[in-house]
């Protein structure tokens, strides 16, 4: 049995515009992660970006809340996973394209929005990176943390 992995004919929407080079400003790295469709589907705004530093804030009107008013967890895991590949690929400074091999994401509260996402790169080797990531709730206090490992591959090849 095979699966039509794109019924109806509709063309898949994919991020085609190549990350800047490493040296471009961080204001054409906040650019191009704010035009990549997975980010603006996930609700997700880059508000700061630097080589190994970013912020997003997570805009809840994407997406219905839990029945306390809280961001889902899976929503939170995804938006971490979003945020550590453009955190990957800026940190790097290989224009190198990221692929997530690892991440843990722990709760530690209930997540009310806005959600304010903060990435920290953590070099790795030549292939691997590693990217920290915070989230606080509407509140201030963390109300999520992830910590993934990125294979990073250039020229966009798995």
């Amino acid at each position: 049995m095979s699966v039509d992995a794109n019924p109806g004919g509709v063309p898949a929407v994919t991020n085609v515009s190549e990350p800047p080079r490493p040296e471009a400003s961080d204001e054409d790295w906040m650019d191009w992660a704010n035009r990549m469709p997975s980010v603006a589907a996930l609700g997700l705004e880059c508000s700061a970006m630097g080589e190994e530093r970013a912020e997003f804030v997570l805009d809840s009107r994407f997406f219905p809340l839990n029945a306390n008013g809280a961001v889902n967890g899976g929503l939170l895991a995804s938006a971490a996973d979003q945020v550590m590949g453009v955190m990957a690929v800026r940190g790097a400074r290989s224009h190198a394209y990221a692929f997530t091999i690892s991440m843990a994401t722990q709760f530690h509260r209930s997540a009310m929005p806005p959600v304010l996402v903060r990435a920290e790169f953590v070099p790795g080797g030549r292939r691997v990176a590693f990217v920290n990531v915070e989230m606080e709730g509407a509140d201030g206090v963390r109300c999520a943390s992830t910590q993934g490992a990125l294979r990073m591959s250039a020229g966009g090849a798995g």
